[in-house]
């Protein structure tokens, strides 16, 4: 079987005309004898200069990723080879023979014996051999099976696991946001002020990810690493705020064909862009930028995708779920 990578996103300048765009107006990183000391300083969706700082720890911080590795498919293969191989070995040949085929691509394997009905019998223990072996191969490099919109079988990150990760460690940017947010605001407040902050951080707008093997994705780390996300990045990174501040609300990460935003659940304002998910509206919020989109806020593009429901939706798990 043939696997491909999520693709990535796309330009968003024929959107942004006559549309005000985002702007980060300093941005430090600096190492402390405690961790990693961030400042960001931008205007928001009103023009008000807005700034944070804010200590990531150190021993907090160890326990993300900072770079999402490449997808190997021939590595993968090898992986679920070798698993292969081993289960073979216990097989005796006085039931079966076996034959492993590699076809540069995908592994096929046969049996071969009189006994019909032990042959069925390895012949399912062997395709959970190989089922096992790869999700152990991309589970360790955070990557997840996928279908895409169009219904092709495809390897991209694990965003929402990613996510549920990212959450705790990150509390200290998420506190950082909140304590700026105007007074007596309300959740719509603090999510705007998240996404002017979100969508001022550079875009890169990377490679298609089904020839570059996922490469694009940058873990949220990464992304106050390097001050640089695309659309995926940016989304993964704003969830882990929001489930901090809103840990119960439920909430969806939007797959397009070539891009990738969230959905909320809230009561949405008449002017809102919504969903219905489950008989429930679902407000869009998109941190991608450098548009400044506030929450209800969508591109033309997007709109167009989903009312012809080319995407697929992944729950994000409340956080209170995690911890039981």
């Amino acid at each position: 079987m043939k696997y491909l990578s999520f693709i990535g996103c796309f330009s968003l300048l024929y959107s942004l005309l006559n549309v005000a765009l985002a702007e980060q107006t300093a941005y430090r990183r600096s190492a402390t004898a405690e961790g990693t000391q961030y400042t960001f300083a931008w205007l928001d969706h009103d023009s008000k200069p807005r700034k944070i700082s804010f200590l990531l720890p150190d021993d907090s911080s160890r326990q993300l990723p900072v770079q999402q590795v490449n997808y190997n498919p021939q590595l993968a293969l090898r992986a679920v080879e070798i698993e292969l191989l081993k289960a073979a070995r216990d097989i005796d040949p006085r039931e079966a023979r076996f034959k492993l085929i590699n076809r540069h691509d995908s592994l096929e394997f046969s049996l071969s014996g009189k006994n019909e009905k032990r042959l069925d019998e390895l012949t399912t223990e062997l395709k959970e051999t190989q089922e096992t072996a790869l999700d152990n191969y991309l589970t360790e490099r955070y990557f997840q099976q996928y279908k895409t919109p169009l219904l092709q079988e495809a390897i991209k990150p694990n965003h929402i696991r990613y996510i549920e990760e990212s959450t705790l460690p990150l509390i200290p940017l998420a506190q950082s946001l909140y304590d700026i947010v105007d007074e007596q605001s309300n959740a719509r407040s603090y999510l705007n002020l998240l996404l002017s902050w979100a969508q001022t951080i550079p875009y890169d707008e990377l490679t298609n990810r089904v020839s570059s093997n996922g490469s694009g994705f940058s873990p949220p780390l990464a992304v106050l690493n390097q001050n640089l996300g695309d659309c995926d990045s940016k989304s993964v990174l704003t969830a882990s705020l929001i489930r901090a501040f809103l840990p119960n609300n439920s909430m969806r990460l939007v797959l397009l064909r070539n891009h990738a935003l969230l959905a909320i659940a809230m009561t949405p304002l008449t002017k809102d862009t919504t969903m219905m998910i489950d008989g429930m509206p679902f407000i869009l919020l998109d941190p991608t930028g450098p548009a400044q989109m506030k929450l209800g806020e969508v591109s033309k593009s997007t709109k167009q995708e989903i009312a012809s429901q080319q995407y697929t939706l992944e729950v994000i798990p409340p956080a209170l779920a995690r911890q039981q």
